[in-house]
């Protein structure tokens, strides 16, 4: 079986697991806090999201030139717990996103957002993933992490 990668971070906003939650099962809510360099050309599905739902997203993303075309599958929901959605279609050749909510108490949420993927094209790919992809996902993270803090806590992104 290939080898799959994981990446993991996680953050704590100034809002009720219950609110985040909901705002994560309207995948037309992403440009909101995904990277301000991703431009989405379409998101299509039913939302909210249901479990066995499927959303179709066109992105385009640097440093890629072209648009991507995502066919996800919502694999799990947990009620303000949790939201997966599996990659059916994607540039990767697995890729699975768990969304998690932690309630903190007093109106405050750890999320975290954990993935298991795996790039295509064997050994090339796990030496492509060493020397960019895992980067590129921290740092599209970490910027997404930043603009959901800073929408669900009234900053400017």
């Amino acid at each position: 079986m290939p080898k799959t990668s994981v990446f993991e971070r996680s953050v704590e906003v100034g809002a009720p697991a219950d609110e985040m939650w909901r705002f994560h099962l309207d995948t037309r809510n992403a440009p909101v806090i995904s990277p301000a360099a991703a431009k989405f050309l379409a998101i299509e599905g039913d939302f909210p999201v249901t479990e066995g739902g499927v959303v179709h997203l066109t992105v385009k993303q640097p440093p890629m030139p072209i648009a991507q075309r995502w066919r996800v599958r919502i694999a799990e929901i947990v009620e303000n717990r949790l939201v997966v959605d599996v990659a059916e279609k994607s540039p990767f050749a697995a890729w699975r996103h768990e969304h998690r909510f932690e309630d903190l108490g007093e109106g405050r949420t750890r999320m975290t957002d954990h993935v298991e993927y795996r790039l295509p094209f064997g050994p090339v790919g796990r030496l492509v993933d060493r020397l960019f992809v895992r980067r590129q996902l921290d740092g599209m993270f970490a910027e997404r992490h930043a603009r959901t803090k800073a929408h669900f806590e009234g900053a400017g992104a």
